[in-house]
């Protein structure tokens, strides 16, 4: 396993995309991925505080002409649970963030938000696992989650990402099942038939539509937590059950 900078090389043969337990993860084929580093652990609110403090939310440079405007429209200079204990501690995920903001704060670290497809390998590996740390039904030692959409507490909150230290991948990344669902690259459609390629597959339709998120949150049931299992929602959402991880691409 290589390790940089707090991300694992995530490498290895082609592997099975999608399962038969929903019509959004067909139709089920065998998909290809060059190389690449991922977060260990999801961004957590001390690393994107530097975002903040160097001035990430005022500086175009990192953010596309429909981001930027986003966040000048509504005055935004920080995630929307910044300010709240229930979520800001500085081994929390960040959360309360757009997809806007999550793509700017990747370009700001030189860094991207990972494709769906990146992301399923890194949760499952070649082992075709039900979930990111294997095939034992979830609970609440492995992770932070609603059994049965029911959450424990009325009064949310998120966990340290090392809190659950089970909820490991086959490459090693941390949290990647509950506590916060993770914003991806892609644009959502409702079941994979667009991509005739199946060599790193990405879906940009228009950034200003839909897109994928994966893993489930602290408000979501066992069946989120799949490693197939897909969820979507507007760019625009800032609600506290998205996060994100980024990776990097090795570029020839």
């Amino acid at each position: 396993m290589s390790i940089m900078n707090n991300m694992v090389l995530i490498s290895g043969q082609p592997y099975q995309r999608g399962s038969i337990l929903s019509s959004d993860e067909q139709p089920i084929k065998t998909i290809s991925l060059s190389p690449f580093f991922m977060d260990i652990h999801p961004v957590l609110n001390k690393d994107y505080r530097v975002f903040i403090e160097q001035g990430g939310y005022s500086d175009p440079r990192y953010w596309s002409t429909t981001g930027f405007k986003f966040i000048q429209e509504h005055n935004i200079t920080e995630p929307l649970y910044w300010n709240d204990p229930n979520w800001n501690g500085d081994k929390k995920p960040v959360t309360g963030i757009s997809w806007y903001e999550a793509q700017a704060f990747a370009c700001f670290v030189g860094k991207e938000l990972p494709t769906e497809s990146q992301w399923e390998y890194a949760a499952k590996g070649n082992d075709n696992r039900m979930y990111p740390w294997g095939n034992t039904e979830p609970d609440l030692n492995i992770a932070n989650f609603a059994p049965d959409c029911e959450p424990v507490e009325f009064n949310r909150s998120s966990t340290d990402w090392d809190a659950h230290p089970q909820n490991r991948s086959p490459f090693g990344c941390i949290d990647m099942g509950g506590n916060l669902a993770e914003w991806c690259l892609d644009n959502y459609l409702p079941n994979y038939a667009w991509d005739d390629n199946h060599v790193d597959p990405l879906c940009i339709l228009d950034i200003s539509f839909d897109h994928v998120v994966r893993g489930g949150s602290g408000l979501h049931d066992e069946n989120y937590m799949r490693s197939t299992s897909r969820d979507n929602y507007p760019p625009t959402v800032r609600d506290n059950i998205v996060g994100f991880r980024c990776v990097k691409n090795i570029t020839e």
